[in-house]
């Protein structure tokens, strides 16, 4: 059974207001989250072998600070297409770019907790932050087909946690 990882970045830095928001990184908090995050994947086997990530700087900064917890080396596809995607625009670029038998996926909100939310059959986990989706936010589904048969209400919640449950 596959393994899909549905990630929101680490929270940013608003200390410049002029950066534009794409450009926008990581605080010091999301970098701290982001490494707990990281390791967390790998002591829980969640450890994806497939990345795909927003090509926002916050998103970016996340993944490298992720892979730092990590004992393999994921393939790694930088997607544009992430930054700010509708739900179905996330699920499409999974459904085409998705290779792996566990796969990460990094973007932002509101997209990928709405995704998180409409993908699951299951009904929604007891954490309390799951419909806010907060930064750091990760929910593991299992996919029970291909890649390619992706879609709303197809996959069941295996995990979802926060960064505060780490640390």
């Amino acid at each position: 059974m596959k393994k899909l990882t549905l990630m929101r970045h680490a929270k940013s830095s608003w200390a410049d207001s002029d950066i534009p928001d794409i450009d926008r990184t990581l605080g010091e908090r999301g970098r701290k989250a982001a490494g707990l995050l990281g390791k967390w994947l790998e002591s829980s086997g969640n450890a994806p072998d497939q990345v795909i990530v927003s090509s926002a700087t916050r998103c970016q900064e996340t993944w490298e600070l992720v892979s730092e917890g990590l004992s393999n080396n994921p393939t790694v596809v930088t997607e544009a297409g992430l930054y700010m995607a509708s739900p179905e625009a996330i699920l499409d670029i999974i459904r085409n770019v998705a290779t792996g038998d566990n796969v990460l996926v990094i973007a932002h909100m509101p997209g990928i907790g709405s995704l998180a939310r409409a993908l699951r059959v299951d009904p929604a986990p007891a954490h309390t932050a799951f419909d806010k989706y907060p930064t750091g936010g990760t929910t593991v589904l299992e996919i029970p087909s291909d890649w390619a048969a992706l879609d709303f209400g197809t996959t069941h919640l295996d995990t979802y946690i926060t960064p505060a449950d780490l640390g």
